[in-house]
């Protein structure tokens, strides 16, 4: 706190409010991958793609102190290597699934919301509703496949239909977008809540919800790095994802800043804290991964985990 000559105190300015009031003019910068704020230190933390670009970067703003973290560019995360790539029937969490017009990402849960008698599958909305060219395709008669198509799937391998997705805004700095989400129901059974485990023969089971915060150790079961385990670093992350052609602002995301916790073909995992579902991956650097809220999809799709 600060006192004037006359007797009036002046409260010090406050991070968070002075990361939102400039966060939009940050994101002009060319190379800035996200933007964060440090309560522990009242600091606000500007993501980079490298340390050229971040030369660009304000050392302070309103008086508040601007550091910067090195990650690289975030990019929504596609297919890689081989890995779990098996069709399965009942399908469960942590395995290679994808639309017909994408590579293939993975299967987060088999959730406990039925459609008309058929179970759902959640996973990225660019795993199950978006083409190569990142457009949305039609709801009811576009098919998901098990495995995905880079792994050998093909209509014969048709497990449901996508039903449901949070549509998100392209190229607009004004954007407000928070998740990259999307259900499909099942034509075949699925084990609800089950995820394989990193042995790829036991499961682990996600049910109910929780919230993430800084510092908590987070696991998530996916398609090319298996299970892996990870420390968030952030919990209202604003991020500029790279689609391919297009890029895409999103708000209010979880940063998991441990290197390895994910790989291309990675997106649409589950990630859970002690068997709680607490948001899916969809997108990441060559240092940190980016999760969408558990609040910002379940209530958006009507979904129950």
């Amino acid at each position: 706190m600060i006192t004037s000559s006359i007797g009036f105190a002046f409260a010090s300015p406050n991070a968070k409010d002075v990361r939102e009031k400039h966060e939009q003019k940050l994101f002009e910068i060319d190379g800035i991958s996200g933007v964060s704020v440090d309560e522990s230190t009242n600091e606000i933390v500007v993501y980079t793609e490298d340390a050229e670009k971040g030369k660009k970067v304000p050392k302070s703003l309103d008086g508040i102190n601007v550091k910067q973290e090195v990650i690289g560019k975030i990019t929504a995360l596609s297919t890689t290597t081989l890995s779990r790539t098996t069709s399965y029937n009942p399908v469960f969490g942590g395995i290679s699934v994808g639309n017909p017009y994408i590579t293939a990402g993975t299967l987060g849960l088999v959730t406990t919301l039925t459609l008309n008698g058929n179970q759902v599958a959640l996973s990225n909305a660019h795993v199950l509703a978006l083409d190569s060219r990142n457009r949305f395709l039609p709801k009811v008669t576009t098919p998901i496949y098990q495995p995905g198509v880079y792994d050998g799937g093909n209509n014969g391998d048709t497990i449901g239909y996508l039903y449901n997705y949070i549509p998100i805004s392209f190229n607009n700095n004004r954007a407000n977008n928070k998740a990259d989400a999307a259900i499909a129901t099942l034509t075949i059974l699925g084990n609800v809540g089950d995820v394989l485990d990193a042995d790829n023969i036991n499961f682990y089971h996600i049910s109910g919800t929780v919230t993430a915060n800084v510092g908590d150790t987070v696991r998530k079961s996916g398609r090319t790095t298996d299970v892996t385990t990870g420390i968030v670093t952030s919990t209202s992350a604003s991020v500029k994802v790279s689609y391919g052609g297009k890029w895409a602002l999103f708000k209010d995301q979880i940063v998991v800043g441990t290197p390895g916790f994910s790989a291309g073909g990675d997106s649409g995992s589950a990630v859970d804290i002690n068997g709680k579902f607490t948001g899916l991956l969809f997108a990441g650097s060559n240092t940190v991964t980016i999760v969408n809220k558990e609040s910002n999809i379940i209530e958006q799709l009507g979904i129950t985990i």
